[in-house]
């Protein structure tokens, strides 16, 4: 920006910031936008908005055109990381969905045959993988066309997307399509230079992890605070100034990381080259993955769990019971960077509010098990066990 934004327009974002619906949060977003200052400094934000409200005005439509039908647009989140698949008609969503996790779904020749969300679940070292075929794409889904809405609402939601692209049937057409419909959606499947992502928190006060530009830690949470954020963890990739927290705070950019499963490689193998062709032109660095007309392989599935893993920045943390010494099988899939407080947390209320200490278990560790504190940051395969007050 910088948006150099009054007082009384950081008050009125608190109210956007805490809508519930659709409807609360576009009534919110015209307040804010009335009380944003007309100048240079502000053009960009001021865009940003009006955009968000156009968003929500088309899905506050959507939702209004399919109150009548049986069927609810929704999939509740189930497993560790939800992914949403993308595609034209008989580019074969359901068959590679069928294929990866054995989900209840009849692959169909006529297009536009897939009329409701179907999950599947792909397991993979331990993280469950929640695969969701939606209705197809078309131009001008973002503007209302066919089911787009709601379908690049469940892209919006989602931890990851998997754009499936027919290698026998125009596939440049269809990645660039896909990829213009996903950004007309504010959509953005590509890293920007500088990437900042903002987590509230219970407590803790307000972290920073990553590197700072022309500010300090303090100005972070000077300005956080001003918007009524008080514990809040600030990731950041690359290097961020006090206007790209800002943004991230009034305009977060919605990165999705994403996937190409080229299908019908068998019968148009030239075509492969043509899709890395668009991808390299648009700068983009996705992954192509191309897969035969009637079987991806099991390889397909290990090679999209493995991606989205590194991509979203996972890793998985076990816990062990202090009483009984038994390590649970299946472990808790979270984010990078996370801290045995936070870990306490999420586990139940009681242990983050009672906390004491906590034992880690590591091969990273000099002594194992570790007594360790509050604020240690755990890693990938960590085995915790937290002791609270008594």
């Amino acid at each position: 920006m910088p948006a150099n934004l009054p007082p009384e327009a950081k008050a009125k974002w608190l109210k956007v910031s805490e809508a519930k619906t659709p409807e609360e949060k576009l009534k919110a977003l015209e307040e804010f936008l009335s009380v944003v200052p007309k100048h240079k400094g502000t053009e960009k934000l001021r865009r940003q908005i009006k955009r968000q409200m156009a968003l929500l005005r088309r899905e506050i439509e959507a939702r209004r055109q399919k109150k009548g039908r049986r069927f609810s647009f929704f999939v509740e989140k189930e497993g560790d990381v939800q992914l949403v698949l993308l595609g034209f008609p008989n580019s074969g969503k359901s068959t590679l969905l069928k294929s990866l996790t054995r989900a209840s779904v009849e692959a169909s020749p006529e297009p536009f045959e897939t009329k409701k969300p179907t999950p599947g679940m792909l397991k993979w070292e331990g993280v469950y993988f929640q695969l969701v075929d939606t209705p197809s794409i078309m131009e001008s889904a973002a503007k209302g066309a066919g089911l787009g809405v709601q379908v690049l609402s469940m892209a919006r939601n989602a931890d990851g997307l998997i754009l499936v692209i027919d290698l026998s049937a125009g596939p440049e057409y269809q990645l660039r399509t896909l990829l213009k419909e996903l950004e007309d959606f504010q959509i953005s499947v590509s890293r920007g230079k500088c990437e900042v992502t903002i987590e509230r928190r219970r407590g803790g006060g307000i972290v920073v992890m990553g590197e700072l530009e022309g500010c300090s830690v303090a100005d972070v949470q000077k300005l956080l605070r001003s918007y009524g954020i008080y514990n809040a963890a600030v990731r950041i990739r690359g290097r961020a100034s006090l206007d790209d927290i800002e943004s991230a705070v009034i305009a977060p950019r919605i990165y999705k990381p994403a996937i190409v499963v080229a299908t019908k490689a068998d019968l148009a193998p030239h075509n492969v080259d043509n899709v890395k062709r668009v991808l390299a032109e648009l700068n983009l660095g996705i992954k192509v993955i191309p897969v035969d007309a009637r079987s991806p392989g099991k390889e397909v599935g290990e090679t999209i769990a493995s991606y989205f893993f590194n991509e979203l920045e996972l890793m998985r943390i076990y816990t062990r019971n202090p009483r009984t010494g038994e390590i649970a099988y299946r472990p808790l899939v979270v984010r990078r960077g996370l801290r045995v407080i936070d870990l306490a947390e999420k586990i139940h209320s009681s242990l983050y509010e009672n906390f004491k200490y906590a034992r880690v278990w590591s091969d990273r560790l000099k002594f194992s098990p570790q007594r360790v504190g509050a604020d240690f940051v755990l890693e990938d395969g960590d085995v915790v066990e937290i002791i609270a007050k008594a």
